[in-house]
């Protein structure tokens, strides 16, 4: 576009009309957008999945090590309390998990976490277990979460052991039959104000030297402790395991029998609790990423240096990863290992949080009027792969923000966003063509029962030919452009009138107009359209000629109307052509002929006249031998115009039906 050109939109106002529609539809398609966000949102959260799958790898944070118990007890026998079984009391001795917090004590762990609930008593190795925490002074133990009636609570571990931790915390509570991406951090009994912490969130603090009761939430998007603002989603539903009576006691201290949750079972949703908890994880990368040492492997070591070089100053999660498999944002992956995934979060500080609102509407916003602006600058195949590539740049946009800054660009959203945007200008530009179609293509083409250019029409129809008389002595008296320009003018008013009475001009050859009514407007039907026509254009002459006078020029047409069957459709291969096929057509051309020999600037056939109604006076002017025809026609003219309009005076707001054979 040249600057002269935008000049003149600029001038026009229609470059300022362009961009008024593009930022309205930019912003319809964000309210259509903030509309299904509801409903479409686990969708938004399976493309935040997508980001995380794209993301580079990262490196876990290495202050924390984890720790697999495993499920085999055959390494520990000998720590067994002799008086106690595998069967009769816990299946991996406690006197495993006494040494290993003796060793990790004396090689400096800063935090000891057991992702293990101590539900069941094993009477001869508690004491001494609890005797190793009471040592260590650094171990965090997880408790049951169960509901109570109306509220929720922590199944603490058993006597003597919840007296000698200095903290429990809740594992992660789960949606039932949802991927993990978020863990509830902190839950309070709306009745009680008893805070309940995640275990996470727990050891966190134990990491950090801050208190159990150290949090706070702030401004309601964040929890504030251990010297972090951790960000948080409000609003969400907790779902915690339910623990009501009649259930089995678990048969291990991970209690996995009473607890486990499958397919949504043991859970249920907590009403009256307020919450600020959920906290988004930043995955360190999918199973394996935080490698596991074994406990057996722990037990044996006999390098305290290389104790104190691998656990010294660090956090360490001891759990079983054959326990409880989860689905995550990044495949599947113990619990073991998704709990060491939210300390991680926790402890490097690098927490994922949702794009601002404002943020998003703006991006919806820019890609909206990018893929408008783009739609409609380009076409079919190439528009395409413009709306592919702004769909491209959104996901890199997405991934980027995810991996550099910890935004969660809702993808998903703006993905759908650009394909309404791309739908929407689609079919705006459709009408636009649909429109400019319809001046150089008549409305009978365009009909949806038309499926391709060789169909044809048949129906009942009035043929309207006029004729600019003395044509050649004009064209000798006015230059070429006061010629086209007197054409222009006069073509003009008589497209107005026939459109005004549901006609439609099918050809103008040089000064001539082949019009074809076919419709009935309410109960006047197309012949009488087509005289009202015939009778408006001679009733206007006298106006459309006068600019002309001056140049000595006199302005007369001629017109011929004839009604019958005939044929509509396009003509030719390449070069089509709109045509009206059929003997009324060359009638209705042969009586404009008949106007010059009758002196009479209107003449119509028998066939116009049996359909007129009663109030229209004509007169029979003779019956005549057209040429290229044998038998003779009846032509009738206009006594006066006044009963035409009486006959067309019937409906006040006329309404197009179609007669079609």
């Amino acid at each position: 576009m040249g600057l002269g050109s935008l000049r003149e939109r600029i001038i026009s106002g229609r470059l300022w009309r362009t961009i008024a529609g593009r930022v309205a539809l930019a912003l319809l398609v964000v309210g259509v957008v903030a509309g299904l966000a509801p409903t479409l949102s686990f969708i938004e959260v399976r493309a935040l999945d997508v980001l995380y799958a794209l993301r580079p790898e990262g490196e876990p944070d290495p202050r924390i090590e984890i720790i697999d118990v495993g499920d085999d007890p055959t390494p520990y026998e000998h720590l067994r309390h002799p008086q106690d079984s595998a069967t009769e009391g816990c299946k991996i001795p406690r006197l495993a998990y006494a040494e290993a917090v003796r060793l990790l004590s004396e090689w400096g762990a800063r935090v000891i976490v057991f992702d293990l609930m101590f539900k069941r008593p094993c009477k001869h190795e508690d004491h001494q277990l609890a005797e190793a925490f009471e040592q260590a002074g650094n171990v965090v133990v997880a408790a049951v979460t169960k509901t109570k009636p109306g509220a929720v609570g922590l199944e603490d571990p058993v006597d003597p052991i919840d007296k000698a931790v200095r903290a429990v915390g809740s594992p992660v509570a789960l949606q039932p039959n949802e991927t993990v991406r978020s863990i509830p951090l902190l839950v309070r009994d709306r009745d009680t104000g008893r805070k309940y912490l995640a275990l996470c969130l727990v050891a966190f603090q134990r990491f950090r030297g801050a208190g159990p009761q150290g949090v706070r939430p702030s401004q309601g998007r964040w929890l504030v402790t251990g010297g972090s603002r951790i960000p948080v989603l409000s609003g969400e539903k907790i779902y915690l395991l339910s623990g009501g009576a009649g259930e089995p006691d678990a048969s291990s201290e991970s209690g996995g029998e009473a607890f486990e949750v499958i397919q949504g079972e043991n859970v249920e949703e907590i009403p009256g609790l307020v919450t600020w908890n959920t906290m988004l994880l930043n995955w360190a990368g999918p199973e394996g990423t935080i490698r596991p040492h074994h406990l057996s492997d722990l037990l044996t070591m006999d390098d305290d240096a290389r104790g104190r070089e691998m656990f010294e100053g660090k956090a360490v999660i001891i759990g079983q990863a054959d326990w409880d498999a989860h689905w995550t944002a990044v495949g599947p992956m113990p619990g073991l290992e998704v709990q060491a995934n939210a300390l991680h979060t926790l402890m490097s500080g690098h927490f994922i949080h949702p794009i601002s609102p404002w943020a998003m509407i703006g991006l919806l916003v820019a890609f909206s009027l990018t893929t408008s602006f783009a739609v409609h600058r380009f076409r079919g195949v190439r528009a395409v792969g413009v709306v592919a590539l702004l769909m491209a740049v959104a996901l890199l946009i997405a991934r980027q923000l995810l991996t550099g800054w910890g935004i969660w660009m809702y993808l998903f959203y703006c993905e759908l966003g650009i394909g309404l945007t791309w739908g929407a200008t689609t079919v705006a530009e459709s009408d636009k063509v649909t429109a400019l179609l319809g001046r150089f293509v008549p409305s009978f083409i365009q009909k949806p029962e038309v499926s391709g250019p060789r169909e044809v029409r048949t129906m009942d129809a009035s043929i309207l030919f006029s004729d600019i008389r003395n044509y050649t002595g004009i064209a000798e008296k006015l230059s070429a452009a006061d010629t086209l320009t007197m054409l222009n003018a006069y073509q003009t008013t008589v497209e107005d009138i026939i459109a005004r009475h549901g006609g439609t001009i099918v050809k103008t050859p040089g000064d001539a107009v082949l019009a074809v009514f076919w419709k009935d407007l309410d109960d006047v039907n197309h012949a009488t359209c087509a005289l009202q026509s015939a009778q408006e254009m001679l009733d206007d002459l006298p106006i459309m000629g006068r600019v002309w006078e001056t140049a000595g020029v006199s302005l007369a047409i001629g017109i011929g109307i004839d009604a019958g069957s005939v044929a509509m459709g396009l003509v030719g291969r390449q070069h089509l052509e709109p045509t009206v096929i059929g003997d009324a057509v060359n009638v209705a051309q042969r009586l404009e002929t008949l106007t010059k020999t009758l002196d009479c600037p209107l003449v119509f056939s028998e066939n116009v006249r049996e359909r007129l109604g009663e109030n229209v006076e004509t007169v029979c002017f003779d019956e005549v031998t057209v040429r290229g025809r044998e038998t003779p026609l009846k032509v009738y003219g206009l006594v006066r115009a006044e009963g035409l309009k009486q006959e067309l005076g019937k409906s006040a707001d006329p309404v197009g039906k179609e007669n079609t054979e």
